[in-house]
């Protein structure tokens, strides 16, 4: 009982006019322009920093179409009532070419090949899928 009234009682005022050493601060004053320079770090625009450099040509599909061909019969059904994900088909095409001490190709490299073998690629909610393609596995488990 005496706890809450000491607070329902307390008065701030009277607190700081006890101790006049605690007293408001001031505002302090913005940092003089030199100081300002030094710490300003200059940006590139970003045109200059993702530019990739022409030396670089995009993949060629052509250098995955046979591994590709047999990963995708040996890891995938093609069946018209399925969606698979690209993200999750990438990755595994991926492991599988590692594993096979193949070089893995990049996302857009998977993807036309994909479409090069007539698969539609589109994007739903936020998610791009394959239309007519999944995982054996995941095929067989709803079977």
């Amino acid at each position: 009982m005496l706890a809450s009234r000491r607070w329902r009682d307390w008065n701030p005022s009277e607190k700081f006019q006890e101790s006049p050493e605690h007293g408001l601060t001031k505002p302090t004053k913005p940092l003089p322009e030199p100081i300002l320079s030094v710490l300003a770090v200059p940006v590139l625009d970003k045109s200059k920093t993702f530019d990739t450099p022409a030396s670089i040509p995009p993949h060629d599909p052509a250098e995955w179409r046979k591994p590709f061909a047999r990963w995708l019969d040996s890891a995938c059904v093609r069946s018209p009532r399925c969606f698979g994900g690209v993200a999750c088909l990438h990755i595994a095409y991926c492991e599988w070419e590692v594993r096979q001490n193949g070089v893995p190709c990049t996302r857009d490299t998977f993807e036309r090949l994909l479409t090069e073998r007539g698969f539609l690629v589109g994007e739903v909610a936020g998610v791009v899928l394959v239309s007519g393609l999944t995982f054996r596995e995941d095929f067989e488990a709803c079977q």
